[in-house]
């Protein structure tokens, strides 16, 4: 990441806006930012983490940020920060809240992405910084914006804390497995316990038993052929006599039909003959007659018609009268309505001027009445003043009372290590003894089943072998005892001089004899449920052993590799004890330890106490501030609106035009408006009345018109159509003599009969085409019967003869069937145990390599291996700088827990841990590391240049170290590495290219120069 610009508005110590142009600072490679402590310095680190995360190490977000933040004579904060990332693209992250009308209330904070784009700013869906950086907050802080106090803190991270970082950086999240190996042993494991279950059922199933019944099926092939054949014979004769007998039933029942069509003639005769007169009938008189009546009708109509507009005329004539002598009645009245209207203006103005008087006689009651509140909060004020200075002393005494805390934290991780090693062993020894449990459970098992654990699946194989045989050669017996028994029932109906009705012999010499073939097919299907039952038995037995087969194996695994880790903790345990190094405290008694901590407890709630104390008193300060402001406020207030209404009363004094004011400037307000309430009602009146009488008027004398108009067009309509009926009736008495009728009565009876002349037409047609058709197919059919020498004997015979031969055919057909079903059935189990057998070799070898897998990244532990890879090269970066810097004195080494320790090279190279590095030397190694973790950074994300911030450290160099750490870091300008130095030394300004100057002004705040 490289800065390129930032701007600063109201936040902490910047009141005004401040703006720094980064690239001028950046070309020089080492810059700086000087100023006094307080100044503001750390704000500008600050304010590009909360511009790109939202995230502050001095406060979160359970106190009050956005208003702690929030510069106190500030009404907004604004952070615009712009940027250029590691893949050279510019972006701007902004952040900006309000202070709202209560002056600790807040607006929720808004932060916004932009990247440039074409010529423009365009937002981005993300305002999260870690997108465009690759970094997340807490490894922005280590690596590029490394805040006040917390150099070290990369240098003395846990080797947990330190992998867990590694891994965010350098992406090493892929190489952890273990999850996903784990999900593919289980799926393993299921489908090989399915496998078992299933090859279970598949022990019936040989290649003899296959070719076995093979043989049965082809031999009950050829007897189906030869059934088939003869069955086929006795089919085709039965299906011509059939058809003959079809035939013969046919015309019987279509010389029934015939005589029912003779019975029905005679009335079709009739209706075709009325239907006849109809037609006629219809086409001379249904249109005149449908002509006359409409005319009948509308003269009815017509006729009402009139009498209702003669009825209307009259109403709205009485109507027009009465509204003309309304409107002369208020007349002379609405000619002064200009003068009501000027009056009720100036009655309006004097109730303004009464009100206006009221309001300036409590205004200066409230301002008498407040002047003793604003003297009594300036006497606060100054109380919670003094109050304030006693408090910072007596804080500043508590602090000094602290205890070393760093050997706290030490023995706490100590402690707690310790703990948790004891807790994994006695979790251990409970998890081994649980499987030994569970392992005596698995063997009682094959002692229920008095089977031995080692060969128990051949000796339950060899048993269902066994049974299998059995039941095949009963089911052998069942089917020739069935063909027996239906060959025993053909026997038994056999008569001499009757054909057979399997062979068709008319002599039968031997017939066949046999007895109690019943009683022996039952018994073989008793024998047969016998074996079935066994078989289930077994199968189940089958399932239970392979289940505890498989516990009994997987158990003894877990119990080596449980055992293999309480040795490896029983070790880890020695190790770790001796590692205590306190002398004052003992590794197994914590009473020392847990009072020391408890006396540094107590310190540290005193100094809460007393900083939530000085916290509560400035509250309360900025409280009685806010308090005297508004007190000031509202009395200047007051002075002013009392100005106003009296310039307010003179001009509305010069306003009035017809009242004279010294008549009515005694009268109560109430009289006033009341008055003006009389004349506004007078007006509306008034006006409403004009208005609504002279647009009744005007409306009921057009109505009047329109009236009158329409009844005359109504009486000249009503002649014409008087004319027509009379026309019409002359027409109608000459039709009567044309067709020979009496009156027109008679042709209303022939018409009323309302005839369906169309499906009355189609009835007859039917009837006549219908009984054509029958009388020819009746011909046909006598035809056919003359020469097909059918007799009924004959047809009854050979019926019954061929259902003897089908009831043969199905049976045969069954017995196939089922030898051909079982046989599918055997070909289709014998192919799914190949398969199963093939699929339970390959997902045996698979389990082997899952297992060797889970191995290897069991508890992250390849995770781990990468990332101290990654430590060891940060190391050997970090020690071409670290040599130099301690004239090969010291050096960095990675141990066996990923945390880092220095050799000693003065001490014959022993090594020891960080934490006993000077301050100067820890600067230095913190140093050194965090600039081997930029080029890391830069080498993976391949950016051209590299940049972070040091804020503070260089205090506690001495002269030539600091020498050493110039040369250092104005080496990296050359690599393309650029260092921001932030200190309150200003003696280090000489000996920096660039920089700019941080002052805190007392009335506008931290400025920069």
């Amino acid at each position: 990441m490289l800065p390129l610009y930032l701007s600063i508005e109201g936040l902490y110590s910047y009141q005004d806006k401040q703006e720094i142009d980064f690239t001028q600072l950046t070309e020089a490679g080492l810059f700086g930012i000087f100023g006094k402590v307080g100044s503001g310095k750390s704000t500008i680190l600050e304010a590009i983490s909360f511009a790109l995360y939202g995230e502050t190490e001095r406060l979160n977000k359970q106190e009050k940020r956005a208003y702690n933040m929030l510069n106190l004579r500030s009404d907004i904060a604004n952070i615009v920060f712009e940027f250029l990332n590691y893949e050279g693209r510019r972006f701007r992250f902004t952040a900006q809240w309000k202070r709202r009308k209560k002056f600790e209330d807040t607006t929720s904070l808004e932060r916004y992405a932009y990247e440039w784009k074409n010529g423009s700013w365009i937002p981005l869906d993300s305002n999260d910084g870690a997108s465009v950086t690759q970094l997340t907050y807490p490894n922005f802080r280590r690596t590029i914006i490394i805040p006040q106090g917390q150099f070290k803190e990369f240098l003395e991270l846990r080797g947990k804390d330190r992998s867990e970082m590694m891994k965010d950086i350098f992406n090493l999240d892929r190489f952890d497995l273990g999850s996903k190996v784990g999900i593919l042993q289980k799926q393993n494991n299921s489908k090989l316990e399915q496998l078992n279950g299933a090859l279970s059922g598949f022990d019936a199933v040989s290649t003899e038993i296959l070719h076995s019944k093979q043989q049965e099926l082809d031999t009950a092939q050829q007897q189906l052929t030869l059934v088939k054949e003869e069955t086929a014979s006795l089919e085709k004769e039965v299906s011509r006599l059939t058809e003959s007998k079809k035939i013969r039933e046919e015309l019987a029942h279509k010389k029934e039909e015939l005589q029912e069509y003779l019975l029905e003639q005679p009335r079709i005769s009739q209706l075709e003959k009325e239907l006849q007169t109809y037609e006629t009938t219809q086409l001379a008189f249904r249109e005149i007659l449908n002509t006359t009546h409409s005319l009948n009708k509308e003269k009815e109509q017509l006729t009402h018609k009139i009498e209702q507009l003669t009825s209307r005329k009259l109403d709205v004539l009485s109507r027009l009268e009465k509204e003309e002598t309304e409107w002369e009645k208020i007349a002379p009245d609405f000619q002064r309505l200009d003068l009501f209207k000027a009056e009720s203006e100036d009655l309006k103005l004097l109730i303004s001027i009464v009100q206006n008087k009221k309001q300036q006689e409590a205004l200066h009651k409230r301002l008498q009445d407040g002047k003793p509140y604003l003297l009594q909060a300036q006497e606060e004020e100054k109380k919670l003043l003094s109050s304030i200075e006693s408090e910072e002393k007596r804080l500043d005494e508590l602090k000094n009372t602290r205890v070393d805390t760093s050997v706290l934290l030490a023995l706490e991780a100590w402690y707690q290590t310790d703990e948790n090693i004891h807790s994994s062993i006695n979790e251990l020894k409970t998890q081994i003894q649980q499987l030994r449990d569970e392992l005596t459970q698995t063997t009682k098992v094959f002692e229920e089943q008095s089977i031995a654990i080692d060969d128990w699946e051949s000796a339950l194989l060899q048993q269902e072998a066994e049974l299998n045989t059995v039941f095949t050669s009963l089911q052998q017996e069942e089917t020739h005892l069935k063909v027996q028994a239906k060959l025993s029932e053909f026997a038994d109906n056999l008569a001499d001089g009757q054909p057979c009705p399997l062979c068709g012999a008319l002599d039968h010499p031997y017939p066949m004899i046999n007895h109690d073939v019943a009683v022996n097919i039952q018994e073989v299907l008793g024998k047969q449920t016998e074996i079935k039952q066994r078989l289930q038995q077994l199968k189940a037995n089958h399932q239970v052993l392979t289940a505890a087969s498989i516990r009994q194996r997987e158990k003894n695994t877990q119990l080596a590799q449980q055992e293999s880790n309480l040795q490896k903790m029983a070790e880890k345990l020695n190790i770790h004890r001796e590692q205590f190094r306190w002398e004052e405290f003992s590794p197994t008694d914590k009473t020392t330890y847990l009072s020391y901590k408890d006396k540094n407890h107590l310190a540290e709630t005193h100094i809460k106490l007393a900083e939530t104390s000085l916290k509560e008193f400035r509250v309360q300060w900025q409280s009685a501030q806010s308090k005297i402001e508004k007190y000031k406020s509202s009395l200047a207030e007051f002075e002013q609106r009392i100005i106003v209404l009296d310039q307010l009363n003179q001009h509305n004094t010069a306003q009035i035009n017809i009242l004279k004011i010294d008549e009515f400037g005694q009268f109560e307000e109430t009289i006033l408006v009341n008055k003006k309430q009389e004349t506004l009602h007078k007006i509306k009146l008034l006006e409403e009345g004009h208005k609504r009488l002279s647009e009744s008027i005007q409306s009921l004398r057009t109505e009047f018109a329109h009236i009158n108009g329409e009844r005359t067009a109504s009486k000249e309509q009503f002649q014409q159509l008087y004319q027509q009926l009379n026309n019409k009736q002359a027409e109608i008495s000459a039709l009567l003599k044309e067709h020979g009728y009496s009156d027109i009565v008679q042709v209303q009876h022939i018409l009323q009969k309302n005839l369906n002349v169309e499906h009355n037409r189609k009835t007859i047609q039917e009837f006549n085409l219908n009984l054509q058709i029958l009388l020819r197919h009746i011909a046909d059919l006598e035809k056919r019967i003359v020469h097909d020498a059918y007799e009924e004997s004959i047809y009854q015979e050979k019926t019954t003869l061929y259902t003897l031969k089908r009831e043969e055919m199905e049976l045969q057909i069954r017995v196939t069937g089922a030898l051909e079903k079982e046989y599918a059935r055997l070909r289709v189990e014998f192919d799914k145990k190949e398969k199963l057998l093939e699929e339970y070799e390959k997902l045996t070898f698979r389990k082997s390599n899952l297992t060797t897998l889970e191995n290897l990244f069991r508890g992250s532990g390849f995770v781990n291996y990468v990332s101290s890879i990654h430590l060891q090269r940060l190391c050997e970066i970090a020690n071409q700088r670290f040599h130099r810097l301690t004239k090969n004195n010291l050096s960095l080494t990675i141990n066996e827990n990923n945390e880092f320790e220095v050799i000693d090279f003065l001490n014959n190279g022993f090594k020891r841990s960080v934490k006993t590095l000077s301050g100067g030397q820890a600067f230095q190694a913190s140093l050194c590391l965090a600039l081997a973790l930029a080029e890391n950074i830069q080498s993976m994300n391949k950016a051209d240049k590299n940049f972070f911030f040091i804020d503070e450290g260089f205090g506690t160099q001495d002269p030539e170290s600091m020498n050493t750490v110039f040369e250092t870091l104005q080496y990296l300008n050359k690599d393309n590495r650029i260092v921001g130095i932030i200190s309150h030394v200003e003696e280090l300004k000489e000996r920096i290219p660039r920089a700019i100057t941080v002052v805190n002004d007392t009335e506008k705040g931290s400025r920069l120069y």
